[in-house]
Order: structure tokens, then sequence, then C-alpha cells
């Protein structure tokens, strides 16, 4: 499955001319009756990205599939995906939306700048799970005024306007996550989602600490056979392997700290060798943690 880096390019993106941030960051506009233009067909079927995207809908009439989940019509809603899930827009009709998409890459920050990162500070952001939140008017009304202001400067030739759009995009991400707190989202999940979601919630929260499936479970008060079960229907991954991609996706941001090396790593992620490290490290991605470190 094709997975899609080009920030710029993705999509429609290309279609309105948008200051380069060294393809870190693009905002696309959707408004009724707007021209539409036929995406490339190599967006057509589904594939992957590896940047994040926040969708601020004020109208929403696409069935777009994001992995086992169907983004449906809606109105002052959010759609949160995080990078690697599965997309599919299913031959996107010509466009009736309203609002803004946003893609961006974790290294537009500065601290935050590895998505197990972002995705730790902003629990909004799941591998597994892709949460829908429907607003209500007057916390939509402070997201998308803040999602104006963004579009209007990424546009802009004016002095700084990479730095602000940068503190625009880290004070709208603050704002989605008091807007969100406590929202249960509307995409309707069946049981299996539900725990998968509340699985990764229990991870991300961890503290960087990675815990066995057992532990997991006890500190969600199921079973560890029951939360494997509904992972797996969930997600057709093991309990074990949703693990081992947080993991991976921690060891890698550790791994791209010019202060941290490889030991320092595998100690942090309760390794006593740093062999062992080496060898889970390359049976997981291809590479071993030395050798991705040199890249």
């Amino acid at each position: 499955m094709e997975v899609f880096s080009d920030i710029n390019n993705y999509f429609l993106n290309g279609l309105e001319s948008a200051n380069d941030y060294s393809n870190s960051f693009y905002i696309r506009r959707m408004a009724k009756n707007k021209q539409f233009i036929a995406p490339d067909k190599k967006f057509s079927g589904p594939h992957k990205r590896d940047f994040f995207e926040i969708g601020v809908l004020q109208k929403s009439t696409k069935n777009i599939k994001i992995g086992n989940q169907t983004l449906q019509e809606s109105t002052n809603s959010l759609a949160i995906i995080s990078p690697f899930q599965v997309i599919d827009y299913n031959n996107i009709p010509p466009n009736d939306d309203e609002g803004y998409i946003l893609y961006f890459n974790a290294s537009i920050f500065t601290n935050l700048n590895q998505s197990y990162g972002l995705q730790n500070e902003f629990p909004f952001f799941k591998i597994h799970t892709m949460p829908i939140y429907q607003l209500s008017e007057t916390n939509f009304k402070g997201i998308i005024s803040i999602v104006e202001e963004l579009y209007i400067e990424s546009r802009s030739k004016k002095a700084h306007n990479f730095e602000i759009v940068r503190s625009l995009l880290l004070f709208l991400l603050y704002k989605v996550k008091r807007a969100t707190h406590g929202n249960k989202g509307i995409v309707t999940m069946n049981r299996f989602e539900v725990i998968m979601s509340k699985f990764e919630h229990v991870m991300l929260s961890s503290d960087h600490h990675f815990l066995s499936v057992n532990d997991y479970a006890k500190k969600m008060h199921i079973s560890p056979i029951y939360l494997t079960e509904c992972v797996k229907k969930a997600t057709g991954k093991s309990a074990q392997k949703v693990i081992i991609d947080y993991k991976i996706l921690y060891a890698k941001t550790l791994l791209h700290q010019a202060d941290k090396t490889v030991a320092d790593v595998a100690y942090a992620l309760d390794f006593n060798e740093v062999a062992n490290f080496n060898q889970f490290f390359k049976r997981n991605t291809g590479m071993t943690a030395t050798q991705f470190k040199k890249q």
C-alpha cells in the first residue's frame, strides 16, 4: 500500500498556492459550490500518509473511510487522523463541504518534533482509532477562528509568517485538547473499538513506560483474554503488536535526539542489553537502531 509523504501535493493540496514550510504544513479550504477538480487517480484507492490531519468541518457530506471507521455527514465537527492510518476517499463526488483541512508534520514544532511526543501530549491523536468530535457552537467558533487565521497567514508574505503559523497551530491543538476533553466523539463504535480506544489512551498516559498486556488489562479492569480479543477484532492486530507499534514509535523519537545514544534509548525502553534492543528494533523495522540513528 502506498504511503504519501509530500504534504504540499497530497490529494487536492496543490490547487492553491501557499508558503512552502519545508513540507511541514498545509491548510486547504473547502467551500460550498467551489469548483470541483477531480484528484489524481493515485489517491482513489486505500492508502496511508506519514503526517497528521485535522478536519475542521462546518459541514461534511462525504463518506470517507479511515481505518475501520467511516466519516459520515456532520456539522461543527472535528475529524482527527494520525500518521499511517489507512484512508479511502471512495471516489469523492463534487464538493459540497465547508471548512478546512490541516496537514502537518511533527517536525514543525521545536519541542514536540516527533510523532510520539505529539501523540503523548495530544492523546486525541491515536494510531488505531479515529476520533470524530461534535463540538458546541461556542467551542467550534473559537477553533475555526484560529483556523481561518492560519489559512490567511500560511499565504502571507509578511515577516515571521512561519513562526506565527507554528504558534497558531500549537494554540489550535491545545484548544482542540480542551474542547475534546471528556468528549467521547460521534463515531458509533462497537464494544471492541471502545476497548481499543481505551487501550490506546492508557498506553499514551503511561509516562513512556510500556507494560505487558496483562498489566494494561489490569489497569482497564478487564481480563487479558478479553483485551486481546477486542484489539484483534478492532484492528486485526494482537494487543502485543499494538504495544510494539507504540514502543517503536517512541524509540524512533528518542533516536532522533542527538544527545541520546542507542544505549540510552535501550535503557529508557527497559532493555537490559543494547544487543537485545537492536534485535527488537530490527525485527520490527528491518534495520537495527544503530543503523536508524546513522540515517
